[in-house]
């Protein structure tokens, strides 16, 4: 069972490879989930108020650190801070994600590739790769086929194709200012200077 102040690695994709993101509204709607899921409040309409960016919540389940959000799959670096936090936290999200998609596509039934699977990030070094990792994901996207190991073998194109990528937390770790600050619980060691 992950342990409070420990960091974990939570992914999941699309049922049978399918997307689970087809148009830019998809990704925001998903991202605004990441902010108001993460309450021990029960989910509840905020997300569709016009201040859904002030800071409101009471007690977060967990801390993100890092997101990518791509067309079939999705990559979160957590951080536990409650009690069955993570558990609760992507529950809470896949849930309202599901329902939202099921509603605007007329799909029933799940959308998610079985439960979310979770890695335990046991030491700094995994922990900066795990953010990059997660940050340069978008290289090639347009290439599915694309072998991992090519993020390592074009890390500058990596990191300048993702630099532009709106669907994640990269920005956040760039220090551009938006919104979506308020998601993401920077570390202390940047990865910008430390492991990119």
């Amino acid at each position: 069972m992950p342990s409070i102040g420990e960091y974990y690695h939570v992914y999941n994709r699309g049922a049978d490879e399918m997307p689970i993101f087809s148009e830019p509204s998809d990704y925001l709607h998903f991202i605004h989930l990441l902010l108001v899921a993460n309450d021990l409040m029960p989910l509840d309409r905020r997300w569709t108020r016009r201040d859904i960016w002030l800071p409101y919540r009471k007690s977060k389940l967990v801390s993100i650190f890092a997101y990518c959000l791509m067309p079939d799959h999705f990559h979160l670096g957590l951080m536990k801070k409650a009690s069955d936090g993570i558990n609760k936290f992507i529950h809470k999200l896949c849930t309202a994600y599901t329902m939202f998609y099921n509603f605007k596509y007329k799909h029933s039934g799940t959308i998610f590739q079985g439960s979310s699977k979770t890695k335990h990030v046991n030491e700094d070094s995994y922990l900066m790769y795990l953010i990059q990792y997660i940050h340069l994901n978008p290289f090639g996207i347009e290439d599915p086929n694309l072998l991992k190991s090519a993020k390592g073998d074009y890390l500058n194109e990596a990191i300048e194709f993702s630099k532009k990528y709106k669907f994640s937390s990269y920005k956040d770790y760039l220090g551009e200012k938006r919104p979506q600050n308020i998601i993401v619980d920077v570390l202390p060691l940047s990865p910008v200077n430390n492991a990119f």
